[in-house]
């Protein structure tokens, strides 16, 4: 289900500084982006310093609330969002994006005891569930238009809806794949996604528009590491082949 889509500035404007590489992340989201042993690992964190290295600044880390991360790239505390966030109209109103490098799709995480009761994203969304989200994502959207009979609870980072859900106060999380699918395995004996996902989305990095600079050159250097297999190696290092 994840793919690659095969297919610089000062934090106040689009300047030349060669000042640290400002990323925005909110590291709640393995594999994608999360902490481990105190540092912030995962797909974004490997592409971040990739990224910096080669632009020739030292990246630098700005962690931040999910729902200030927009805000905070527009003031130009950071310059760029490099945290799992997925591309929606709604979101290009207010920034640009790169070029996608990515696909995602929303899917569900539910109890082994339960994989008959929730096996088809139909059965989900037609069901009076309750249905666990992260608060303020494109999973808490979902939920709220396509799941009129649910009962929503969100939460504010994606492994306290796994932990509900093996508590049985939900019956259902909902999040994107790659984040799901590292829940289940981290609790295998008793957790499993629906093989099929409710959507198909992309994932991208977030950055001002009036940053034209680093835009072009963020997206010629996603060309490049996806011709020559660098996005590549870095997505299957963290996803393996089995979850794409």
């Amino acid at each position: 289900m994840v793919s690659g889509l095969w297919g610089c500035s000062t934090t106040k404007g689009p300047g030349h500084a060669r000042g640290p590489l400002l990323v925005g992340v909110t590291p709640d989201y393995p594999p994608v982006v999360f902490k481990e042993a105190g540092a912030i690992v995962g797909i974004e964190s490997d592409l971040a310093h990739l990224l910096a290295g080669e632009i020739g600044r030292p990246v630098k880390f700005v962690e931040l609330k999910w729902e200030e991360q927009i805000p905070a790239l527009i003031r130009g505390d950071v310059d760029i969002i490099m945290s799992g966030m997925t591309v929606t109209d709604a979101r290009k109103i207010r920034i640009n994006f790169s070029q996608p490098y990515m696909r995602v799709g929303l899917g569900a995480l539910v109890r082994q005891k339960d994989r008959d009761l929730y096996d088809t994203p139909e059965k989900i969304t037609g069901s009076d569930a309750r249905i666990g989200v992260e608060k303020n994502t494109t999973g808490d959207v979902f939920v709220q238009q396509r799941c009129p009979n649910a009962r929503r609870t969100s939460y504010s980072q994606a492994a306290d809806g796994a932990t509900d859900l093996l508590r049985k106060r939900i019956d259902v999380f909902i999040h994107d794949t790659p984040s799901v699918y590292w829940l289940a395995s981290e609790n295998e004996a008793d957790l499993m996604v629906v093989r099929t996902p409710f959507t198909e989305d992309t994932l991208a990095w977030g950055l001002r528009r009036n940053d034209q600079q680093l835009l072009t050159t963020v997206n010629a250097k996603l060309e490049e590491w996806t011709a020559d297999g660098t996005l590549n190696r870095v997505i299957e290092r963290w996803i393996p082949l089995t979850w794409q």
